[in-house]
């Protein structure tokens, strides 16, 4: 089937997108400079500062030192001109929690706070979104994270059970007439190790997170993307058939050999599929004796060639919230792809 080429305006469009990239990562750039570092030509550049500019996307700093002549121009890319809300919804024991922040457009918090409910809803999530509004009004995108399966905005499964079934996308986006992504609580995860850890492309990965008393899901990066399976149910590890059924799955916890030859059994039946190069284990629930237990089945199962290395982490929060907000900041930017035929 021909493709058809892209047009003046996605052109355009992924320029803009180059000269951001480069300004984001340069901090401040003359205009010989980015044409360098972006490969487009002075004119090309030039015109897209004007833009840039003109909505106050780029801004122009102090005039750099000149050796003669008229001094060169300085610019740098407004990190300020709009934000990203983040909120998560996490129920661990006996707490139930709505994580929120907000962040610049270098994905750095400038806004942190944890809201305690007796339960979540869509209620509770409209409250911490209008509260974030209401301090931050230059949010542009709000990436919400749930223990949920969410397909096409649609909330499915889920840990919280006034969010089964709703349109959560579609009510928000109706509600606050702004950009809402939904993503499974893992699998931002996931993305945000992957973020942090400045992993390549080739660095495929699984994260295991396992609440207190809870049941597990996972989140896998191949080639630098979540894989999400044809209906997003991908990485829901909880319906391994293992022989534990999902209510009992929690209290499992409790016993140190049954928990750690299941958390074992998840682990092999992960790597026969995707063979990551890193297998992450979170939780509060990983003691010390788990841990060892866990390691010396692993090595008397799996050989030595095929197993992931292995990392284990006590908390999701910080992966959590950076890997929702770097789904929300590409929300923002161009969604043209050039792909290199092989």
């Amino acid at each position: 089937m021909k493709q058809n080429p892209i047009n003046s305006m996605q052109v355009k469009q992924l320029n803009t997108e180059l000269l951001k990239s480069v300004l984001k990562r340069e901090k401040y750039c003359t205009k010989p400079d980015l044409a360098k570092r972006s490969g487009l030509s002075i004119s090309t550049c030039g015109n897209i500062l004007k833009e840039l500019l003109e909505t106050q996307e780029v801004i122009e700093i102090a005039l750099n030192e000149s050796t003669g002549g008229r001094p060169a121009r300085l610019f740098m890319f407004n990190e300020n001109f709009s934000s990203v809300a983040t909120l998560y919804a996490r129920k661990e024991k006996n707490q139930v929690t709505l994580s929120c922040a907000v962040s610049n457009l270098l994905g750095v918090p400038i806004f942190e706070t944890t809201l305690s409910f007796d339960d979540i809803g869509i209620r509770e999530i409209k409250t911490a979104i209008t509260l974030l509004l209401t301090q931050y009004p230059n949010i542009k995108v709000v990436g919400l994270g749930l223990p949920a399966v969410i397909h096409n905005g649609e909330v499915g499964y889920s840990d919280f059970s006034q969010l089964a079934d709703l349109p959560i996308v579609k009510i928000l986006e109706e509600q606050f007439s702004i950009q809402v992504i939904a993503e499974n609580d893992v699998n931002a995860t996931a993305m945000g190790y992957h973020k942090r850890n400045h992993l390549s492309s080739e660095d495929h990965i699984a994260y295991l997170y396992y609440p207190k008393f809870g049941n597990a899901g996972s989140g896998l990066i191949v080639h630098g993307q979540i894989l999400h399976g044809s209906q997003n149910f991908a990485g829901e590890v909880s319906f391994l058939p293992l022989g534990i059924p999902l209510d009992q799955q929690g209290e499992l916890q409790k016993d140190l050999d049954g928990f750690s030859r299941f958390v074992t059994q998840t682990v092999q039946s992960i790597n026969c599929v995707i063979n990551p190069s890193t297998l992450i284990l979170s939780g509060l629930c990983f003691s010390p004796e788990m841990k060892d237990q866990i390691q010396m089945k692993l090595q008397e199962s799996v050989g030595v060639p095929h197993r992931p290395n292995l990392v284990f982490e006590e908390d999701i929060h910080e992966n959590y919230l950076y890997g929702l907000t770097m789904i929300a900041l590409e929300k923002l930017s161009c969604s043209i792809q050039i792909i290199e035929r092989i």
